[in-house]
């Protein structure tokens, strides 16, 4: 039966299947929609030339506060801004798709003023955004986040699904039949006869002693015999007590194995511990791993990002504490960040990112 297979996220922005980057001029018009009640609240304050703080003053400046809590409310919760809802754009995580958080926010603005305030720096952050295929600034790097059109957001606190139900020697082993053996018999007891109800064996026949002996198969009981027994009886008890062909049990199927197939189109066989980054290193106790380099020109894949390895459940996968991160995106579509050092079970046709690039999990 074939397997089933998610979609691969696109091989030039890294982002899930139906999920695009917000283009530039949108982004724009959003951000000045956002800058135009700041800018005539600034106009306000220092418009006044009479000396000393007015009344006028004190709340502009109350009003740009107010503002400006209230863009951090609708970014960190909301994943947009009125200008951005105006333009049918979000601000998500790159990892998870959720809003970016307070926390995330206040760095992401930080960042943005401090370079704005530069100038030079500000025009150097958007040379490099023009040239990243996601068009993520330094700001957004730094925050995780990403600009995209307005979507449905992901679910909050979803899982990848878990294989540790299914049994690991495939849907086949658990049908398998299981083979018929006999019951263990009772000492003294025939092994045979143990294993028939009561009411099958045989009635002795009047006045005839049946001896202490077990009655195999083929053998006529101890003690005296009637004249008068024909030999077809020995044959036709031998019959009736033979012992139920054994059934040798089934050898248990072959372990499947895993495969990464790389967005570069290359296969990795996994059947140990496999590392994968620009320049992977091995840490003590890990010299047998095989290592996998990425050729990452945006150098979003760190050189030790990501591991790979089958334990029992299947393949296992442990973000080694990169700096974009790892997620895994699912056959039915949920997308979830894998926590550094935290393995991580993932089905067959599982999307793993890393960065700018990905791999697909197959099972051979």
């Amino acid at each position: 039966m074939a397997s089933q297979t998610a979609a691969k996220p696109d091989r030039f922005t890294g982002l899930p299947p139906g999920v695009e980057v917000g283009p530039l001029g949108r982004r724009l018009v959003a951000h000045l929609v956002d800058a135009v009640v700041p800018a005539v609240l600034v106009a306000v304050l220092t418009s006044t030339g009479e000396p000393g703080v007015q009344a006028g003053d004190v709340v502009a400046l109350v009003l740009l506060v107010a503002w400006a809590v209230v863009l951090w409310w609708m970014f960190a919760t909301r994943a947009a801004g009125p200008g951005m809802r105006l333009m049918k754009l979000q601000l998500v995580g790159f990892s998870d798709g959720r809003p970016i958080g307070w926390g995330r926010f206040l760095l992401r603005a930080l960042v943005l003023g401090l370079l704005s305030a530069t100038g030079i720096g500000l025009l150097l952050m958007l040379f490099f955004l023009l040239r990243h295929p996601r068009y993520q600034g330094w700001h957004d790097l730094a925050a995780g986040s990403v600009v995209i059109r307005e979507r449905m957001l992901a679910p909050r606190g979803a899982r990848p699904a878990s294989s540790a139900a299914a049994d690991p020697r495939g849907p086949a082993a658990a049908e398998a039949p299981r083979p018929l053996t006999p019951p263990a018999a009772s000492p003294g007891v025939d092994p045979v006869a143990g294993a028939l109800p009561a009411t099958a064996l045989p009635m002795a026949p009047s006045g005839v002693e049946v001896g202490m002996a077990p009655v195999g198969p083929g053998a006529v009981a101890a003690g005296p015999v009637p004249a008068a027994a024909e030999p077809e009886d020995v044959g036709e008890r031998t019959e009736r007590f033979a012992p139920p062909v054994r059934r040798s049990p089934a050898p248990p199927p072959a372990p499947r194995r895993w495969t990464a197939v790389l967005d570069d189109g290359r296969e990795v066989p996994v059947a140990g511990l496999v590392l994968l980054g620009r320049n992977p290193q091995p840490r003590p106790g890990e010299e047998t791993a095989e290592l996998v380099k990425i050729a990452d020109e945006t150098r979003t894949v760190s050189k030790s990002h990501l591991a790979l390895d089958v334990d029992q459940e299947g393949l296992v996968v442990v973000d080694r504490g990169s700096t974009n991160g790892s997620t895994v995106t699912t056959t039915d579509g949920v997308t979830t960040p894998c926590e550094p050092g935290r393995p991580v079970h993932v089905d067959e046709g599982s999307v793993v990112s890393m960065g700018d690039h990905w791999l697909t999990v197959r099972q051979d």
